[in-house]
């Protein structure tokens, strides 16, 4: 059919029709192990939570997890389907969480008696997750007759049907005839024989759930017990799943997150012996075990807090004392309020990431997560030793950029405009009635300079930059932060750093929402050096930031001191083609991204100008440049 297309047009046509689908179709996508991996759930995972979110009724969660699962709260599909089969994996997505979804709506999973005996026997918990998968699938078919028909399209897909023990792959081929039964209509294969007397009990089993007009997860137990004794006589394992059926996971719910907090909590009571001790003299009528902390204790906090920074080491220079006067004196109710706010949960989850791969020419799903936590924190001197040193650069800078600020203004007298000036209008009338010639110019309009603007800095903190460059990092960002108060606008800083690609810190040390009080000075004057640079991922975590803002222009300035680097292959030219896809990533996404290296060895711009382009970085030889050279190239940016 393609031949036949071609036939009539010139041999440019031709060779364009040809090279269409290299040319212009997106990166192919493939797991981090290297398989290849048809439709990946970001694509479509907005659409399938709104899905299930409708049918069930409730705020569900999609997450990833292979194979699919449930833990009584949320779904978890995996992140990519198998080898690509064009049209058919939004399908498999689909059925796989309606399967999930009726686990949690009939409440299949929610006795602990069940899980815990499924949870020891795995020819149990495989024959009762066959019976009651196909139980809800036969329930959505009756309340939803309109998906019944993806339940027999799916049975037909190979990619769907794999054969799985646990996580293991096994062949379909081979398979008893004990089991067949309890594969009608779920999956089919063509070389399965069929099956003679000993696949009866199964048999019974599967049409036992076809009468049954309600979900009952006991019943199915006893059915599942049934086949699990028929199996044994006749020296079988468990019953292989088919992928898209997913997997039951009891560890997951019989967990007590409870009681498995308090345990690693209980270390604060003081040791056992203590806590015996303790405990007895209660039982006895003795002095009953002293009751948790009260507010008293923060109290007498805020009092030793106080004291510190009023103590006499910074009374000794007269203009430490007036900078801290105006720092922390300004804050201190903000300092009070910081010691009875309870601190945020770390993102100990994070977000998943592809990376570019370029000598395969892929996307590696999933290859990198970046966790969001804050900034470590220490005295606030720090950060006022800093403003102390630089008073007189400060100074400066806020008159740069007082002069940047954008102007929101009415203008008067204009000859047309959005609305009429009053004032002008009445002088006009005046005029006319008194017989002089009028003044035209009695509108108003209302102007700005300029659009608004996100600015998100990210700092490069990893085991590099420690000693001087990370101070002078550290100096540049407070007289950063002392212009961006002044100019108003939008602005976050960040640092970065990673253990491991499923490991990338990125550091709050001010968010857009954060206002500068004692908190986000602490983190400003305390940042500590540690860990590798796998930039691409921060890339494109900085990039998701600033593309939730709703500003209409929006800068990423990068502060590093070398090339990225990581362990294994990222060393090389992987790194750089990665962070040269994530750059190109971020202007897609309308975000203007511009380095400053402070990287001074000879052929740094061998990796700078591929990655950030030729006007999109700056090298500095001298680190000492660092603090003045940034604030002027913001002024330049934003004019």
């Amino acid at each position: 059919a393609e031949a036949e297309d071609l036939l009539g047009k010139t041999e440019e046509e031709a060779e364009r029709a040809l090279l269409a689908r290299f040319l212009y179709s997106p990166p192919p996508r493939q797991l981090v192990a290297g398989e290849r991996n048809g439709l990946g759930l970001d694509r479509v995972l907005k659409q399938l939570q709104a899905l299930f979110r409708m049918l069930s009724g409730r705020p569900l969660r999609l997450a990833y997890s292979e194979p699919a699962s449930t833990d009584n709260h949320n779904l978890y599909l995996p992140r990519a389907l198998p080898a690509p089969e064009e049209g058919t994996d939004l399908l498999v997505f689909r059925v796989m969480g309606l399967v999930q979804l009726g686990f949690l709506r009939h409440g299949i999973l929610r006795e602990r008696a069940l899980l815990a005996e499924i949870h020891r026997d795995w020819v149990l918990r495989s024959a009762f997750h066959l019976l009651a998968a196909r139980a809800v699938l036969d329930d959505w078919a009756r309340d939803y007759p309109g998906i019944a028909e993806d339940f027999g399209k799916v049975a037909w897909l190979d990619k769907a049907g794999t054969m799985r023990v646990n996580v293991t792959t096994v062949p379909r081929e081979g398979m008893p005839g004990a089991f067949l039964p309890l594969y009608e209509d779920l999956t089919h294969c063509l070389n399965w024989k069929k099956p003679g007397m000993e696949a009866d009990p199964a048999r019974e089993a599967v049409a036992w759930v076809h009468r049954q007009r309600h979900v009952n997860a006991s019943a199915l137990l006893e059915q599942a017990r049934r086949l699990r004794e028929h199996f044994k006589k006749l020296r079988l394992g468990p019953p292989p799943l088919p992928f898209y059926l997913g997997i039951i996971r009891p560890e997951w719910m019989l967990a007590e997150l409870a009681r498995d907090v308090a345990y690693e909590q209980e270390w604060k009571q003081g040791n056992k012996p203590l806590r015996q001790l303790l405990e007895a003299i209660a039982r006895k009528g003795g002095v009953s075990p002293p009751p948790p902390p009260t507010p008293v204790v923060k109290l007498s906090l805020r009092e030793r807090l106080k004291a510190r920074l009023a103590g006499p080491d910074m009374s000794k220079a007269p203009a430490y004392g007036r900078m801290r006067d105006e720092y922390v004196e300004q804050q201190k109710s903000a300092q009070e309020e910081a010691l009875f706010d309870v601190a945020a949960p770390p993102d100990e989850e994070g977000t998943a990431y592809d990376e570019w791969d370029d000598t395969a020419g892929v996307y590696r799903i999933g290859a990198t997560r970046v966790r969001h936590v804050d900034s470590p924190t220490g005295d606030i001197s720090n950060y006022l030793r800093i403003v102390e040193a630089n008073h007189r650069e400060i100074s400066q800078i806020r008159r740069r950029f007082a002069a940047l600020r954008p102007e929101e203004r009415w203008l008067h007298g204009q000859r047309d405009g959005a609305e009429l000036d009053m004032s002008r209008l009445l002088t006009a009338i005046t005029d006319i009635r008194a017989g002089s010639q009028p003044d035209d110019r009695i509108h108003k309009r209302f102007v700005r300079q300029r659009q608004p603007v996100a600015i998100l800095t990210m700092v490069d903190v990893s085991g590099s930059t420690q000693g001087r460059v990370l101070y002078v990092e550290q100096e540049a960002l407070v007289l950063f932060a002392e212009g961006l108060r002044t100019l108003g606008l939008p602005h976050a800083f960040y640092g970065f750093s990673n253990d491991h690609p499923q490991n990338c810190a990125l550091q709050r040390i001010k968010s857009f929402e954060d206002r500068y009080d004692d908190a986000v000075y602490r983190r400003l004057g305390n940042l500590r050096a540690g860990g590798a640079t796998r930039l691409g991922a921060f890339l494109r975590a900085g990039t998701e930031l600033l593309a939730q803002q709703p500003q209409t222009r929006r800068l990423m300035f990068v502060l590093s001191d070398g090339k990225p680097e990581d362990r294994g292959e990222y060393r090389g030219n992987y790194g750089v083609r990665d962070c040269m896809i994530a750059v190109q990533e971020a202007r897609r996404a309308r975000v203007n991204i511009f380095c400053l290296s402070l990287d001074s060895a000879e052929g740094s711009e061998d990796y700078l100008e591929p990655i950030f382009g030729k006007a999109g970085f700056l090298r500095l030889t001298d680190v000492e440049q660092l603090p003045k050279r940034l604030p002027e190239l913001l002024r330049r940016m934003v004019r």
